[in-house]
């Protein structure tokens, strides 16, 4: 059997490695969208809906 400060120790590092692993995919995932749609913020700016002014009374 390994001696747990080791078993500790290989935890972490898959910790660390799923981390990074996360960070990678996101950042990915985010630069293929911005760059598939790159319209997508001015489109939403040009739909926004007018406000009209109302009284409450």
């Amino acid at each position: 059997m390994r001696p747990n400060h080791q078993e500790f120790t290989d935890g972490v590092k898959l910790a660390a490695i799923a981390a990074v692993s996360a960070v990678l995919t996101a950042t990915v995932v985010i630069g293929v969208g911005r760059t598939l749609m790159p319209q997508g913020s001015a489109i939403a700016a040009e739909q926004s809906p007018t406000l009209t002014r109302v009284a409450l009374r």
